[in-house]
């Protein structure tokens, strides 16, 4: 456990915040890590639960989890990345990158249009985590499925799969390679890495689901990687700390392409580029928030930044109690943290 006063806040808060958090674990269920970050100094660092099935072994605060579509955030800044090298155009579309794959539209959906989810493209079934498949089959499968409208925001895995094929191409190298020379090796998350199906890393907390009479039973093992660039990785809140603070530096963006990263489209329900950008209503200030959010069965997970005033909440959670797609419930954890940290600026 760490916890500090005194980085913009009183201790009056702080035992405020561990309040919030104790009543959720108390009284529903909530497990897994939360640390939240002041001035780019960690001041809170918690873990609750257990790992395993017969609850034997606690998560620690390095604990790895899945962190389901927080993964589109690292795929959309590989893109930004590239478009700082001049190796790519948010205004290229998938005729001109990927001319081998038979998608509907293709002279039409641009690398902005698949970023923010308005390709027009389906979502895939369910069923396609229940085999091993390689993107060019999930691809190939999923785009016979009912399309939607272009230019109109659906939220879809596919967008993410194509978008991991144009690093590949460009970069002649796997989607994760890329990934791990550009961000992981870079700031140093060891901590952080790729899922396979029935082959977790260590410290890994396995997923569960608890049921209406608090059951808790173990989700099934999907085959996560079949997720690829839309949310096969893993990491700890640590790691994504560090990842919180390269963002806040220059060490994975210059100044413009973080400028594109915080940009929000609120005709497209406030999407930005693999995140979501807004200003958070509930509180007088309204502070500009980027949030990513991530779930998969019983892993849920979110990250928010607070963009002006260096501040952030990471929350990773094995168990289906904790719901991370919540906007303005003040009984959800998520909110309730937002509410209580964004009281204090400076």
């Amino acid at each position: 456990m760490y916890l500090q006063a005194g980085i913009g806040y009183t201790q009056l808060q702080y035992s405020k915040i561990d309040s919030i958090i104790e009543h959720h674990v108390k009284n529903k269920s909530f497990e897994g890590t939360i640390l939240i970050a002041d001035s780019s100094e960690i001041t809170y660092n918690r873990s609750f639960g257990f790992k395993d099935l017969n609850r034997e072994e606690r998560i620690d605060d390095h604990t790895r989890f899945s962190i389901a579509s927080i993964t589109k955030m690292f795929t959309s800044i590989v893109i930004l990345q590239l478009i700082e090298e001049n190796r790519l155009e948010l205004s290229e579309n998938l005729e001109q990158l990927l001319s081998t794959y038979e998608i509907p539209n293709s002279e039409l959906i641009t690398v902005h249009h698949l970023l923010i989810h308005i390709s027009g493209l389906p979502n895939e079934s369910d069923s396609i985590y229940h085999k091993r498949v390689e993107p060019e089959e999930f691809i190939a499968t999923s785009v016979l499925n009912k399309p939607n409208q272009i230019n109109s925001f659906n939220y879809n895995n596919l967008d993410y799969i194509l978008l991991g094929k144009i690093i590949e191409r460009i970069e002649n190298t796997t989607w994760q390679e890329s990934v791990q020379n550009r961000m992981l090796d870079k700031i140093g998350m060891k901590e952080t890495g790729f899922l396979k199906h029935s082959k977790k890393p260590e410290n890994f907390a396995n997923s569960f689901n608890i049921d209406a009479n608090d059951i808790r039973k173990q989700d099934r093992d999907w085959y996560y990687e079949n997720y690829y660039a839309a949310g096969s990785m893993y990491s700890s809140a640590i790691d994504l700390f560090k990842f919180h603070r390269a963002l806040d530096g220059d060490e994975l963006l210059n100044s413009e392409s973080k400028s594109i990263l915080e940009k929000s489209y609120p005709e497209y329900n406030y999407a930005g580029y693999g995140v979501w950008n807004y200003k958070y209503p509930f509180l007088k200030s309204q502070p500009r928030l980027m949030e990513r959010r991530g779930a998969i069965l019983g892993s849920n997970s979110v990250i928010v930044r607070f963009l002006d005033q260096d501040k952030c909440i990471i929350i990773l959670s094995n168990n289906n109690k904790f719901n991370p797609d919540t906007f303005g419930n003040q009984e959800n954890l998520k909110e309730a943290l937002i509410r209580e940290i964004g009281k204090t600026s400076r």
